[in-house]
C-alpha cells in the first residue's frame, strides 16, 4: 500500500475515535460539575488538562468555566483536537482515499460533517448538552460498525484499527493519569468522608471508558480506586483497557508487511509484555502516576515507529 493511503486511512481513524473521546470527556466533566459546583474554577480545566491544551487555552483568555471549556473542546475552530476540527479532519482524510473505503464508510463520514455543520448553526456552543455528546459518540460507533460489516480485512482495514486503538489507549491512560494528577493514589489510603466523595468521581471516570457495567460484573462490590485502576489497565476483556486495546494494535501490526514493521513490532511487543505480565501490585509500588507516564511516552514512540515504518515517503 502506497505510504499516503496508510497515513490517511490510520489519521482518519485516530481522529474520529479522538472526537469521541473528547464527548466522552466533557460529557463526564457536564455530570461532576453538576454535584460539585467548584467545575466552575478548577475542576473545570480537567478537559483541557488531560488534552494538553492549557496553552491554546490560555490563548483565549476566556475565563476557566465550564461553559468556555465546552465550547473550545467542541467547537473552537483553531484548537487541532476540538471534536469540530476532529471531524472535519476525518472526512478530509476519507475524502482523500474514498477508493481505499467501502462507500458505506464514506457516506456515513460525509454524513457526520453535514450534520455537525448544521448542529454548529442551531446550538449555542455555550450551551452544548449531554444530547450532543451521546450523538457524537453514535455517529463514532456507527462508523465502527459499518466498517466492522462492509470493509474487507485486507492492509486499509488493518490501518484503520491500528489507528483506533492507539489513540484509544492514549486517551485511557490520559483520564486516569489525570484523575490522579493532584493526589496520592499510590497508598489508596482514604478517610469515609473521602470514600464516599470519590464514588462519583470514580463513578465518572469509568463511564467515560463506558466501564461501568463492566466494573460492576467483574468485583459486584463497591467502587474503589485500586480496582478502578485495575480494571482500565489490565483487563483483556474490556475494549477501552490498555490491556485490550495494545492486544489489538499488536495483533494488528503482526499482521502487516514484516519487511517494515520490525521496530513498530518490537516496541508494541515491549509494551503488550508489560500489560499481559504485569499486576496492579507491581503498579502501586513503582507508582501509578509515573507508570502512567511512562506509558504515555511509550504511545509516542509507538506511533512515531508506525509512521517511520508505513507512512513516510521513501
Amino acid at each position: 500500500m502506497l505510504s499516503r493511503v496508510a497515513s490517511h486511512l490510520y489519521w482518519m481513524s485516530r481522529y474520529l475515535e479522538r472526537a469521541e473521546n473528547m464527548a466522552r470527556i466533557l460529557d463526564v466533566t457536564q455530570s461532576l460539575a453538576m454535584l460539585d459546583r467548584s467545575a466552575d474554577s478548577g475542576g473545570a480545566m480537567t478537559p483541557i488538562v488531560i488534552t494538553e491544551a492549557q496553552a491554546e487555552f490560555a490563548a483565549t483568555h476566556l475565563p476557566a468555566t465550564y461553559e468556555n471549556v465546552v465550547a473550545f473542546l467542541a467547537w473552537d475552530r483553531q484548537h487541532p483536537s476540538s471534536i469540530r476540527n476532529c471531524i472535519e479532519s476525518t472526512r478530509e482524510n476519507a475524502r482523500a482515499v474514498r477508493g481505499s473505503i467501502t462507500s458505506e464508510m464514506w457516506e456515513n463520514i460525509n454524513d457526520t460533517w453535514i450534520a455537525f455543520q448544521e448542529k454548529s448553526r442551531s446550538i449555542n456552543p455555550l450551551m452544548t448538552g449531554n444530547e450532543f455528546f451521546e450523538w457524537v459518540k453514535e455517529r463514532s460507533h456507527l462508523f465502527r460498525g459499518i466498517t466492522f460489516a462492509t470493509a474487507r480485512r485486507d492492509q486499509p482495514y488493518h490501518f484503520v484499527r491500528l489507528g483506533t486503538f492507539i489513540e484509544r489507549a492514549d486517551n485511557t491512560a490520559r483520564i486516569l493519569n489525570v484523575k490522579y494528577a493532584d493526589e496520592a493514589p499510590d497508598t489508596f489510603e482514604e478517610t469515609e468522608v473521602d470514600k464516599e466523595t470519590d464514588y462519583y468521581r470514580l463513578s465518572a471516570v469509568l463511564r467515560s471508558v463506558s466501564a461501568l457495567e463492566a466494573y460492576r460484573d467483574t468485583y459486584r462490590d463497591v467502587i474503589d480506586a485500586r480496582r478502578v485502576a485495575e480494571i482500565m489497565i489490565f483487563d483483556p476483556k474490556l475494549p477501552r483497557s490498555l490491556r485490550y486495546c495494545m492486544d489489538e494494535a499488536t495483533a494488528v501490526i503482526d499482521s502487516l508487511p514484516t519487511e517494515s514493521s520490525r521496530i513498530p513490532r518490537r516496541i508494541v511487543a515491549e509494551i503488550n509484555a508489560k500489560l499481559r505480565y504485569g499486576t496492579i501490585d507491581e503498579v502501586l509500588d513503582y507508582g501509578l502516576k509515573r507508570y502512567l507516564a511512562d506509558f504515555l511516552m511509550d504511545m509516542v514512540k509507538l506511533g512515531g515507529s508506525v509512521n517511520a515504518a508505513y507512512m513516510e515517503t521513501r
